[in-house]
């Protein structure tokens, strides 16, 4: 009986310390300015226990996919479970993912390109063809076997972001001579050099002066800040500035975030927090 109530205590020990460190990480995310929202409910990118390192890691995470570290597709809805009881669902396709365009295209490890959501009257994993008129610009973004992720930066001056396997990102310039010519490259620069973040960039997010913009390195997280919110959220005539710096709410729990897009972020103990606008 006294060995039944040790135990019991030690338990109740143990899940008290593992709360207080959760909300740790909520108070500290918080801060961040982050917003704490439902839960993420998902066996395969959570460990059944401490020794357990069978569950899947997430490389990628869109509004409507996760891409794991071995290329592998899952559906998910934050929103609403599945049949499954779960906010997940493994993809009904064959693909291995290599790269990735816009959270829209992707590129299979067999060099093809595939729709990741459907468009129009085209269903989601079904290959691109060079009938779409877009086809010529993914096949330049995309066919680099460096080429890991692709985003477009600006579609009126032609201009896109692509992240490499060197951990840098490159800004690149396409532009068509008219609407029947093919579609070239006129510039390559790098935007975002890893030097200038410490570390291979393994992941970015570019929506302008917005605060989901970001860059993620092996180890640390650039995000974009209002540096004036006070003045540009009371005023009409002050525009808000933007500046990029490290993340130190990421820096103290980066073991505890298991993924991050710009706008939504799912730590270990199932929490997803959505960045305040």
């Amino acid at each position: 009986m006294k060995r039944i109530f040790k135990i019991s205590i030690i338990m109740s020990f143990v899940l008290l310390f593992c709360s207080a460190c959760d909300g740790d990480v909520t108070r500290d995310l918080r801060h961040d300015g982050f917003t704490v929202g439902g839960e993420f409910i998902c066996s395969s990118f959570f460990p059944e226990n401490k020794d357990d390192t069978s569950y899947e890691k997430i490389k990628y995470l869109t509004g409507t996919h996760i891409v794991t570290s071995e290329g592998k597709l899952y559906e998910i809805n934050l929103g609403q479970t599945y049949a499954n009881k779960m906010n997940c669902k493994l993809a009904d396709t064959q693909i291995t993912v290599k790269a990735i365009f816009d959270n829209k295209i992707i590129k299979g490890t067999d060099n093809k390109y595939y729709y990741l959501v459907g468009e129009n009257s085209v269903s989601p994993y079904t290959a691109v063809t060079s009938g779409d008129n877009s086809y010529d610009i993914y096949d330049l973004l995309l066919k680099g076997e460096d080429v890991v992720k692709a985003q477009t930066a600006n579609s009126n001056t032609g201009n896109y972001y692509v992240l490499k396997t060197d951990g840098n990102v490159y800004s690149i310039t396409i532009q068509k001579a008219d609407r029947n010519s093919p579609a070239t490259i006129v510039s390559t620069s790098v935007i975002y050099n890893k030097n200038d973040y410490g570390n291979t960039i393994i992941d970015f997010n570019y929506a302008g002066d917005s605060v989901n913009t970001f860059i993620r390195t092996t180890d640390k997280l650039f995000r974009t800040r209002v540096t004036n919110a006070e003045e540009c959220s009371k005023y009409a005539d002050i525009q808000c500035t933007y500046a990029i710096a490290e993340s130190e709410s990421f820096a103290n729990w980066k073991d505890r975030i298991i993924a991050f897009n710009g706008s939504t972020l799912i730590t270990d103990y199932k929490k997803v927090f959505s960045v305040q606008s």
